[in-house]
């Protein structure tokens, strides 16, 4: 039978619940598009935060692998203008409490001075303050709020230098265009930590190499005195006993006089002889360690009448920081052969593997007791194991009264 309605339809209410239904729906519709576009701003914002992170560790990976401060500072200001697209950039470091010294710069423009204060600059604002400061204002410039920049200088930002909870310079950089942001200020900050660490452990080896260095010429100095000196004194004490010897009309003596003279006058030659090369191994940074000893045993104990033997097995370069180590420590070993040992033989043994090199020096001298050494050695025994555990290496020692030395210096790689 046909479909009957009993009673009327509401078709004002009826018509209230489809529009109520249907704006439901495009509220839903609406919240899910929002939803979406929230989501994607939210993947495009993880993505570039990763990718931001990527790039932090590659520079700062980057800056760790350089050890010049030169170097680490160029680095530090080509990669903060292209972080953010600046056109210049500058690292000032303190020197004192009251100056910033401008250690690098790159790009355009460059900062117009050397050093500024701390107090009555930017850069000093900057350090008294320990947080960034960015002006994209040039009438700022115009009325010398920022001290002796360029007259083109349009937008700067600088951000402190943090390392263990001080603050050793700043980073500049400038001439952005449109000017920096807020989000420029967090990138530089966070970049600006991980190059103070890299600056700082720079300055440190370079600080660690200058002391070396002074180390190493108060030793030579001291050998100086000790060796070369003491046979000139004694040479002119032997020609002025010839020489009265001589005038008193004794000549025997005075010829045995001269014996000593030419003896003592020889071992000062030797003496001089192996400072000189101290001084100056010329093959170890262009040929390497290999090369570099056995001009230092052609040159020193050849020539000092000791009998040499040199092996090498699987010969390869290293870096030069351990190659020099290794240099030095053979050195010290064979000039203590050389001055102590009554050695007639020496034998230097290198062995290069996959894992490690190891260093080894033998003689037929007199020996001594190792037993009888000092916790922290003694003259060069104690430079000897001060170098090895400056490179990670394992020292020991073999000897005994009357039966030679050997020592070996293995470093793992």
């Amino acid at each position: 039978m046909p479909y009957q309605i009993s009673d009327p339809v509401d078709i004002p209410h009826l018509q209230q619940i489809l529009d109520a239904f249907e704006a439901e729906i495009v509220e839903r519709e609406r919240v899910a598009a929002a939803l979406a576009i929230k989501n994607a701003e939210l993947h495009r914002e993880l993505q570039r935060r990763l990718a931001e992170s990527e790039s932090f560790n590659r520079v700062l990976v980057s800056l760790l692998q350089k050890t010049v401060l030169d170097q680490v500072l160029d680095t530090v200001c080509a990669e903060a203008q292209g972080l953010i697209g600046a056109t210049g950039s500058a690292v000032l470091l303190l020197t004192d409490q009251a100056w910033l010294e401008v250690k690098h710069r790159l790009g355009k423009p460059l900062a117009a001075v050397e050093r500024l204060p701390v107090e009555g600059s930017l850069a000093g604002q900057v350090v008294r303050q320990g947080e960034p400061i960015f002006l994209n204002d040039a009438a700022l410039f115009e009325h010398g709020q920022v001290y002796q920049w360029p007259a083109d200088l349009s937008a700067l930002l600088a951000v402190p230098l943090h390392v263990n909870g001080g603050i050793i310079g700043v980073l500049d950089v400038v001439n952005k265009a449109g000017g920096f942001t807020e989000e420029d200020v967090r990138v530089m900050s966070v970049f600006a930590n991980q190059a103070a660490m890299a600056i700082e452990h720079a300055r440190l080896q370079q600080q660690a190499e200058q002391l070396a260095v002074l180390q190493e010429r108060q030793r030579l100095a001291r050998e100086l005195h000790d060796s070369v000196t003491q046979s000139l004194y004694s040479v002119t004490l032997y020609a002025n006993a010839a020489a009265l010897a001589l005038a008193a009309g004794k000549q025997d003596v005075a010829a045995g006089y001269l014996r000593e003279l030419q003896e003592t006058a020889q071992e000062g030659m030797r003496d001089m002889r192996l400072l000189i090369f101290e001084l100056h191994p010329p093959v170890l940074e262009t040929e390497g360690l290999v090369a570099a000893l056995q001009a230092r045993l052609a040159a020193v104990e050849g020539r000092a009448g000791l009998q040499t033997e040199f092996h090498v097995e699987g010969e390869r370069r290293l870096p030069i920081a351990i190659e020099g180590e290794l240099y030095w420590i053979a050195q010290e070993a064979l000039n203590n052969v050389r001055k102590h040992a009554s050695a007639r033989h020496v034998t230097v043994q290198i062995l290069f593997s996959a894992a490690s090199i190891s260093l080894e020096v033998l003689d037929d001298g007199v020996g001594f007791a190792p037993q009888a050494v000092p916790a922290d050695g003694w003259g060069g025994l104690r430079t000897i194991a001060e170098r090895t555990a400056r490179v990670g290496g394992e020292l020991t020692y073999e000897s005994s009264p009357g039966a030679g030395t050997r020592m070996k210096v293995e470093v793992a790689l």
